[in-house]
């Protein structure tokens, strides 16, 4: 059985970005996957204040908060999922905040501290062209690399105009119950 962590990083849990995990989620239960899912609206996670404290002892963020039971799914998942709008060119603040957090999970030389996992990132966006930002996507992989997620597939809404967009997207919805079908 396959372990999966799902980062839900959006404000509105009945939008784009939940509409779109709730579907992958329906593709998912096809399979032998277990997974839990997390929406950083409604979690205490602190900004990471850079202290690399982390580094020297072990992984472990000095910061109390709940990330500390974030990291323990991370440490066990064989997938993880992070799913987000896009907000100025980037991350809204939920999730850019979740991803400097998840330093510990690299050593001092930058190499995976606990093994590698997949990596699916999901982005949701009101412009109606794909791959606007497919330099920064690419980047934000790139980075997530030295944390050990390997990043396999990267999820595009483009034209998400109002948070109801896909919600009544019957193609885009299907597409995503395919995708986490193969998971």
């Amino acid at each position: 059985m396959k372990n999966m962590i799902i980062i839900m990083g959006s404000p509105h849990t009945n939008g784009n970005v939940a509409r779109a995990v709730d579907s992958l989620i329906e593709g998912v239960n096809q399979n032998n996957v277990k997974y839990i899912k997390y929406e950083l609206c409604k979690m205490n996670i602190k900004n990471c204040i850079g202290c690399r404290k982390c580094i020297d002892n072990g992984g472990r963020c000095v910061l109390k908060d709940d990330m500390h039971e974030v990291f323990e799914q991370i440490k066990s998942a064989d997938i993880v999922v992070i799913a987000s709008p896009i907000y100025i060119c980037q991350v809204n603040g939920f999730t850019k905040t979740f991803l400097d957090r998840l330093y510990p999970l690299t050593d001092r030389w930058h190499k995976p501290r606990f093994g590698k996992r997949d990596l699916i990132m999901l982005y949701t966006y009101g412009a109606p062209v794909p791959f606007l930002f497919r330099r920064y996507m690419r980047q934000t992989g790139k980075a997530l690399k030295a944390m050990g997620l390997k990043l396999k597939k990267t999820i595009i809404l483009q034209g998400c105009t109002s948070i109801d967009k896909t919600k009544n997207n019957e193609k885009r919805l299907k597409k995503l119950r395919y995708i986490g079908s193969k998971l």
